[in-house]
C-alpha cells in the first residue's frame, strides 16, 4: 500500500535521462590532433631531460663506440702494483694465500676506481684554439686510451688516428694512472706530435703525416756503469752490502750463484769476505737499478773462496759458471728470482695473515719489489697461465719425473706464456707483483711432486751443465778477465757496530779491456 507523500516536504529533483549524443566527425579529429600535440611535447620534454642529466655520459659512449670500436679502447685501465717500499716488510706483512692450487672459484680481490669525470667537450684540432709548444698530462683514471686523449683535449678524429698508430706497439690494457702523455701543437694549434711514456727505459712516440699518425717505440739511452766493490761481513752480508751503497737485494745474487755451497743465514761469520762486479744503469744521471751482475766472490771459513760467473752461451739463457766452467745451478733454481727475504717459508701449520685462521702454506714467498723478474725454475711445458682465484696471476709449469712449480702473485706474465708453451731453465716467465689475496709484492714459489706439495727449499740440486763446447774460448777470455778485476777490489773494512757507513771507494774495472757484455 503506498504511502501518501507529505504536503509539506519538498518535492525530489527527477533525474535526467541518459542520452548517447554522437560527437562530430571534425570536433573528434581535432580532439586526436590536440592530443598528440600534446603526446609530442611531454615526450620531447622527456627525452631533453633525460639528454640534459647525462649529456657526458652520451657523449662519450657515442664518441667511443663510433669511431673507436676496438677492444683495447674500450677495456679498464689496469695499475701496477705499487712498487715496495725501501724498508722490508714483516714476515707477516708480505704473507699471501696458501698454496697456488687455490680453488678455481675462489676470486682476487679486485680494486674498484672512482667514477671518472666527464670527458671535455672537443673540437677539430685546426679550430681548437689549443696553445701551440708541448703539453703534458697523466692517464690518470680514463676508462681507455682513446679516453685518455680526449679528456686531454685532443680532437676525436686525431684521438682516433693516435691509436691507430700505436695499436701494434701499445697493450693499451696496461696503462697506469701516472703513465704520462705528452702532446706537442704548432702555432695553429694543431697536434702535430704526440710521446707516450709506458716506463722509465722506453716511450711511444706518434708524429703526424697528413691526417694520419706515424707511430714508433723509442729505447732511453742507458748508461751502464761497471762498479767493482767488496768487504767484510759484520752482521749480515746485506748489512754490509748495504753499507757499500749497494742494495740488500744484490744478495740474492750471491744466493742465486752459491746456493749449493753456502747457506747464508747457517754458515755466514764475521769476518767473511765478499767482493762483487755488478752493472749499474744510470738514465740522464739518475740511477735506474742494477743490470748484470758479472761476478761475485765469497770467502770464509767454512767454505773457502767461492767464485761464480755469469755467462751466457750462445741461444741460451745466462746463468753463473764455476772456475771449471761448469754452471753453478743444477737441474733446478730453488730461488727462481733474486729477491730481498724470506717472508714466509713451507708450514703446514701457518696461521694466514689474511683469513686469520690455520691454513697450509704449501711454498716459500719471496719477498722482492713489485716487476723483480721471475724465471722457471727448471725447463717443462707451461700447464696454467692467467688469473686464478687468491693466487692472482699464476703460471704453472710440468717438468719431468712428476714436477710441477707454480708461480702466483705475478704482477704481469711474459708476452708469450701459455699453456702448451715449453720454457727452458731461467727463463722469464713473469714479474714479482701482488695480485690476488696478498698484502705485499712478492713470488709464491710451490712445488710438488706426483701431487703432493713438498718444500722448494729442501729439493735437492745436483751439478749443471759444462759451457758448450763451442763458447769454451768465449767463456775462458771472460773467466780471464773478471778475475783480474776481482783481484783488484780493495776490500772496504768491516760495518763498525754503531753503524755508519765504512770507508771504501768503487772501482771501474774495464778500464783496460773492455768486458764483451
Amino acid at each position: 500500500m503506498s504511502r501518501d507523500p507529505d504536503p509539506g516536504a519538498a518535492p525530489r529533483p527527477r533525474p535526467l535521462p541518459t542520452v548517447d549524443v554522437a560527437i562530430l566527425r571534425q570536433d573528434r579529429d581535432a580532439v586526436r590532433a590536440r592530443n598528440m600535440v600534446i603526446g609530442g611535447v611531454v615526450a620531447v620534454a622527456a627525452v631533453v631531460g633525460v639528454a640534459v642529466l647525462f649529456r657526458s655520459e652520451i657523449l662519450s659512449l657515442f664518441s667511443t663506440q663510433l669511431v673507436t670500436p676496438t677492444d683495447e679502447d674500450g677495456w679498464p685501465a689496469q695499475s701496477e702494483p705499487a712498487a715496495a717500499s725501501d724498508h722490508e716488510p714483516s714476515e707477516q706483512a708480505s704473507s699471501e694465500e696458501p698454496h697456488a692450487a687455490a680453488a678455481p672459484d675462489e676470486t682476487p680481490s679486485q680494486e674498484t676506481s672512482a667514477a671518472a669525470p666527464s670527458a671535455p667537450e672537443t673540437m677539430d684540432s685546426t679550430q681548437s684554439g689549443m696553445p701551440s709548444g708541448t703539453t703534458t698530462s697523466r692517464f690518470g683514471e680514463a676508462r681507455g686510451f682513446r679516453d685518455a686523449l680526449l679528456r686531454a683535449g685532443v680532437a676525436p678524429q686525431d684521438a682516433s688516428a693516435l691509436v691507430t698508430s700505436l695499436e701494434k706497439l701499445v697493450d693499451f690494457r696496461r696503462c697506469r694512472p701516472e703513465d704520462e702523455l705528452t702532446f706537442t701543437r704548432d702555432e695553429s694549434g694543431t697536434l702535430v706530435g704526440f710521446q707516450y711514456q709506458a716506463t722509465r727505459t722506453e716511450f711511444f712516440r706518434a708524429t703526424r703525416k697528413g691526417s694520419e699518425f706515424k707511430g714508433e717505440k723509442v729505447q732511453v739511452p742507458i748508461e751502464v756503469r761497471h762498479i767493482a766493490k767488496g768487504g767484510h761481513v759484520r752482521d749480515s752480508l746485506g748489512k754490509a752490502l748495504d753499507h757499500l751503497d749497494l742494495g740488500t737485494s744484490l744478495v740474492g745474487a750471491f744466493v742465486e750463484a752459491f746456493e749449493r755451497e753456502v747457506s747464508f743465514k747457517k754458515d755466514t761469520r764475521e769476518g767473511d769476505a765478499f767482493r762483487i762486479l755488478v752493472d749499474e744503469q744510470y738514465i740522464e744521471g739518475e740511477l735506474l737499478g742494477y743490470g748484470t751482475v758479472n761476478a761475485v766472490e765469497y770467502s770464509g771459513e767454512r767454505m773457502g773462496t767461492l767464485r761464480g760467473y755469469w755467462f751466457e752461451p750462445k741461444g741460451q739463457p745466462g746463468d753463473f759458471y764455476d772456475a771449471q766452467g761448469r754452471a753453478m745451478n743444477g737441474g733446478w733454481l730453488r730461488t727462481p728470482l733474486r729477491y730481498d727475504h724470506i717472508s714466509s717459508r713451507f708450514d703446514m701449520r701457518r696461521r694466514h695473515p689474511v683469513l686469520k685462521r690455520i691454513v697450509p702454506h704449501q711454498g716459500v714467498d719471496y719477498a722482492a719489489s713489485s716487476g723483480t723478474p721471475v724465471w722457471a725454475a727448471a725447463a717443462g711445458t707451461i700447464t696454467f697461465a692467467g688469473t686464478k682465484g687468491a693466487n692472482g696471476n699464476l703460471v704453472a709449469i710440468k717438468h719431468a719425473n712428476g714436477y710441477e712449480t707454480f708461480y702466483a702473485h705475478l704482477s704481469r706474465i711474459t708476452k708469450g706464456i701459455h699453456s702448451g708453451v715449453h720454457v727452458a731453465q731461467r727463463q722469464s716467465i713473469g714479474a714479482v707483483g701482488t695480485t690476488g689475496r696478498s698484502t705485499g709484492p712478492h713470488l709464491h714459489f710451490a712445488l710438488k711432486h706426483n701431487g703432493r706439495f713438498i718444500d722448494p727449499a729442501k729439493q735437492l740440486n745436483g751439478p749443471g751443465e759444462p759451457v758448450p763446447s763451442r763458447d769454451r774460448s768465449a767463456f775462458n777470455k771472460r773467466k780471464k778477465q773478471l778475475d783480474k778485476a776481482l783481484a783488484a777490489i780493495v776490500l772496504a773494512p768491516a760495518p763498525p757496530a754503531d753503524g755508519s757507513a765504512p770507508e771504501g771507494d768503487s772501482e771501474n774495472f774495464d778500464d783496460e779491456a773492455p768486458l764483451e757484455l
